[in-house]
């Protein structure tokens, strides 16, 4: 039955609640009524999510009476916001899934869907770029100049349809995390060589003409392949047990085939609960991989493959004597540690580190470390948040870090 009731909609509202706060969940944002009665009406397994497969099982007749008897009942609220039409609905579907961010509309897309964009990575931080960088960015995208502020979100549309994005060729483009705390997965990934790809994956198709791959972690020692298909990778979704799960990294489909590799080999727990760099690292690389809380440049210009992160706050004042406020370098720039004490975070810690140029470092979260400079003394790290933008910090905030090699 697709015909609207407001008790339903509620249930399913208390039902996904649980579920998100089960998992972890510090916040769950409070939505409008439309878009949790939509979301009720295709999300079957309460993951607050709207996958492509959800979407076909309800046709556009049943969602035309739907939303019309839902607009009907926001009438008599005193609502008359838009109700989306089932085209709408079908057109948000292009990064893999809907949910209440897309819904909300919180998330307006800038750069035409039309361009052709070549992969680009090592962009500088825009932070650190002029007025005349900025201007000259914006046109490369054929766009008027909108201020810096917009540049990480450009760059992050850009990763989902740059050059080879959309195909497996043993490349580890640009991308962008998604939804899961993965962070410490695709930190791993992006320190992958083509090289080490071609011993990773293999492609595959079975008598039916169905494409797959075979995915073997150096850890693996002998275990059996997992396989991913090309329909789960098309569709963004991974069809783990009896569930559907969605919110993957979007971009490089590289990336996302490791990413969702790494899940239906080591189990779900990550995408909640997150991962320990040294474990992701060994099973990545099998290098017994090790986390040091002293950072010296003899760990930083050796050859290993490295992640960093920032250091919990208790540990930096009851081991290295450092508390929240300004740390002053020796150019007399100064940089600010400090915690947010925002309820909604949900996917990095509370700590924070503001760099003198303005750039924040999140807390609880990995970095991928590119290399080390010993004459300007900075490390250069990308975030897998947005793995297209070089971040530089001084070696003196290194007493800041651990690293894991």
């Amino acid at each position: 039955m697709t015909n609207f009731n407001p008790k339903k909609v509620n249930k399913y509202i208390n039902e996904v609640r649980k579920k998100l706060f089960k998992n972890n969940e510090e916040f769950v944002k409070i939505n409008e009524f439309r878009t949790d009665a939509i979301l009720s009406l295709f999300d079957k397994n309460k993951d607050g999510k709207i996958s492509q497969q959800e979407f076909k099982n309800i046709s556009e007749e049943n969602y035309s009476i739907f939303s019309n008897e839902l607009k009907a009942y926001n009438q008599t609220q005193g609502n008359n916001s838009h109700i989306y039409t089932y085209n709408e609905l079908e057109n948000f579907l292009k990064k893999g899934y809907i949910d209440n961010e897309t819904l909300e509309g919180y998330k307006i897309e800038i750069l035409n869907p039309n361009l052709t964009l070549k992969e680009t990575k090592g962009l500088k931080d825009p932070k650190n770029m002029s007025k005349e960088e900025i201007q000259k960015e914006y046109e490369s995208y054929e766009l008027k100049p909108r201020g810096r502020e917009f540049i990480h979100q450009i760059r992050q549309e850009k990763n989902k349809m740059d050059e080879n994005s959309n195909i497996v060729d043993w490349h580890i483009g640009t991308f962008n995390q998604g939804e899961f705390g993965t962070c410490t997965i695709l930190a791993n990934i992006n320190l992958l060589t083509d090289e080490d790809l071609k011993q990773y994956y293999k492609k595959k198709q079975d008598k039916k003409g169905n494409i797959y791959y075979e995915v073997k972690f150096p850890i693996d020692n002998g275990k059996k392949p997992i396989k991913i298909t090309e329909e789960e990778l098309n569709s963004k979704t991974l069809k783990y047990k009896k569930d559907e799960i969605i919110g993957f990294s979007t971009g490089d489909k590289d990336a996302l085939l490791l990413e969702m590799a790494y899940v239906k080999r080591f189990g779900t727990k990550i995408l909640h609960n997150g991962e320990m760099p040294d474990t992701a690292m060994n099973r990545f690389l099998n290098n017994n991989a090790k986390t040091y809380n002293n950072i010296t440049e003899d760990l930083l210009t050796n050859d290993k493959p490295k992640l960093i992160g920032l250091l919990n706050t208790d540990y930096l004042e009851k081991e290295k004597n450092i508390s929240y406020g300004n740390i002053e370098l020796s150019s007399g720039e100064k940089a600010n540690l400090y915690e947010e004490d925002d309820s909604s975070l949900q996917t990095v810690g509370k700590e924070r580190l503001k760099l003198p140029n303005g750039s924040i470092i999140y807390g609880a979260h990995a970095y991928t470390v590119k290399g080390y400079n010993p004459e300007t003394k900075e490390v250069t790290i990308t975030n897998p948040h947005e793995n297209s933008t070089d971040i530089k910090i001084p070696f003196e905030l290194m007493k800041l870090f651990d690293i894991t090699e």
